[in-house]
């Protein structure tokens, strides 16, 4: 096989796949190395958001199973629900093993060297270029693109402190009767408060459910027994078949993501949205910056960091940083939160399917700490608060 490359892209998800794309179209000299064998299955609750859809540069249509233009958020325990409807797709539904295929056979399409079944064993540095050891034989490249996901073994290799927040997810692919897998057709389905820091999901496929639970604390959470009260909940505790897969999602981005020609993107970056877990977004995105970081700064390593970690700053970075300001009050402060619902669940509704569908940003929201609060505050207690001070009465 050939063993030198201008770039190596390692893992061929949506982060890796794009990048491949955008380099070779420009002419670059590029390979993406895949450990398993493609189509392969990847733990995802597989609901491609409309901003993700905005953000890829091919077509990717022909794999989606189902379009969801509702969707719906419940809280429990006080059953509270509200719904958004949207003219375009919230959520197109997909499974990962084909959605995944058709960006990296459309990467291939462009010109991308393909290595599937070939598994990185380590990375050594040259200063003017990587080499990759494999199973299949040592590669070189200017630079390499880690795109091998939240327990990336390519950025282990740069020794960097890791500032990311790695969380736990479970998902169920479940196949129950056709008359209950109707009742859940064209509605992305979210639910709150069955567990304290997180929350559940249905996503309704061709012929099955995804259904999922995540925490956004790393320990004190059971995970199967929430799925399990969400099963019943769900008038799904007969199933015919299910399939438990569980996984985890980095909710916090590293401090660094290009050192010693290694450029980092997707969920090795730390890129996964802080309120809802969803990474292939900014996967896309960072991928496709990454790429055009490479071909703008020519190769060379200080131009393509600084090109790189400028287009973050300007763009992902700030936007993860404002929705930690949502992701603080839907999981940390379960008072605020059951307040919130109560009061404002409707545009608290509308204002994350407008983020979801593409329409806003979290930079669009206001979420200042001092807005929020103003926001999120009972109006008697403000009152209470800010209510001017009586006179003092100096005749006595």
């Amino acid at each position: 096989m050939n063993r030198t490359f201008d770039v190596i892209v390692v893992g061929s998800g949506p982060a890796g796949a794009c990048a491949a794309w955008r380099l070779a179209k420009a002419g670059v000299s590029v390979a993406v190395v895949e450990k398993a064998a493609l189509p392969r299955y990847k733990t995802c609750g597989g609901g491609i958001v409309g901003r993700a859809m905005q953000a890829l540069p091919m077509d990717v249509r022909h794999v989606v199973e189902q379009d969801c233009h509702t969707a719906q958020l419940n809280f429990f325990p006080g059953k509270l629900s509200f719904t958004s409807h949207r003219p375009t797709p919230i959520v197109s539904m997909t499974m990962r093993n084909q959605f995944d295929y058709a960006l990296f056979s459309a990467a291939q399409e462009a010109g991308a060297t393909v290595h599937q079944r070939c598994v990185v064993d380590s990375v050594l540095f040259h200063g003017d270029f990587v080499t990759l050891v494999t199973g299949a034989g040592s590669m070189n490249a200017k630079f390499v693109v880690a795109a091998d996901g939240a327990l990336s073994t390519v950025s282990r290799t740069l020794d960097l402190a890791d500032g990311r927040v790695l969380i736990p997810a479970l998902e169920y692919e479940v196949t129950v009767p056709h008359d209950r897998l109707d009742t859940f057709h064209g509605i992305a389905r979210f639910d709150f408060g069955l567990l304290p820091h997180g929350y559940a999901w249905v996503f309704p496929k061709q012929q099955h459910l995804s259904i999922g639970v995540l925490s956004m604390v790393r320990r004190g959470s059971d995970l199967k027994q929430a799925m399990a009260r969400y099963l019943d909940l769900l008038d799904c505790g007969f199933v015919t078949q299910v399939a438990r897969h569980g996984y985890v999602i980095p909710i916090r981005p590293r401090g660094q993501f290009v050192e010693k020609r290694i450029v980092l993107v997707g969920d090795a970056a730390g890129f996964a949205d802080p309120v809802t877990g969803e990474g292939i977004s900014f996967a896309v995105r960072s991928g496709l910056m990454a790429a055009q970081s490479l071909v703008d700064g020519l190769l060379e390593e200080e131009p393509v960091r600084q090109a790189y970690t400028g287009s973050l700053s300007e763009t992902i970075l700030p936007e993860l940083q404002r929705g930690r300001l949502l992701a603080r009050l839907l999981y940390d402060f379960p008072r605020i939160r059951s307040w919130a619902f109560s009061h404002l669940g409707q545009p608290l509704c509308e204002a994350v399917t407008d983020v979801m569908a593409g329409e806003r940003q979290y930079q669009d929201l206001a979420l200042k700490p001092r807005t929020l609060l103003r926001l999120l505050t009972p109006k008697w207690f403000r009152n209470s608060v800010h209510r001017p001070a009586r006179p003092r009465d100096d005749r006595a």
